[in-house]
């Protein structure tokens, strides 16, 4: 399943916290209690909106995970100023995003002579 989520500049650091936490230990009635991010076990793209020729200063967060993933993290993302992408918009978004990881993977593979 696959998501993209378009941030505004006032709720990017707001997302990036969330995105970047780091795997803690707590202690829950006397047990240990790993807690991970889901975010960076799932992995994530986040890009630029100028940066793929958009002209809205947003960043577009691209996540390619099970359901259970988003019925379980989703909220955390879902706050003023991030919109979850549906329609037209979803659609261009996911191709200039898909277009420039094959470019990168491309660019890699001929680095390693594979292509």
């Amino acid at each position: 399943m696959l998501r993209i989520y378009k941030i505004e500049s006032k709720a990017f650091a707001a997302v990036k916290k969330i995105l970047d936490q780091q795997e803690r230990v707590e202690i829950v009635n006397d047990e240990k209690k790993v807690i991970f991010n889901e975010f960076a076990r799932a992995g994530y793209t986040m890009r630029d909106g100028r940066s793929m020729g958009f002209k809205e200063e947003v960043n577009y967060l691209y996540i390619k995970a099970d359901e259970e993933f988003f019925k379980k993290n989703e909220k955390q993302l879902l706050i003023d100023g991030v919109k979850k992408l549906e329609g037209e918009e979803f659609e261009k978004v996911k191709k200039e995003i898909e277009k420039e990881t094959e470019g990168a993977e491309m660019g890699m593979g001929a680095v390693f002579g594979e292509f």
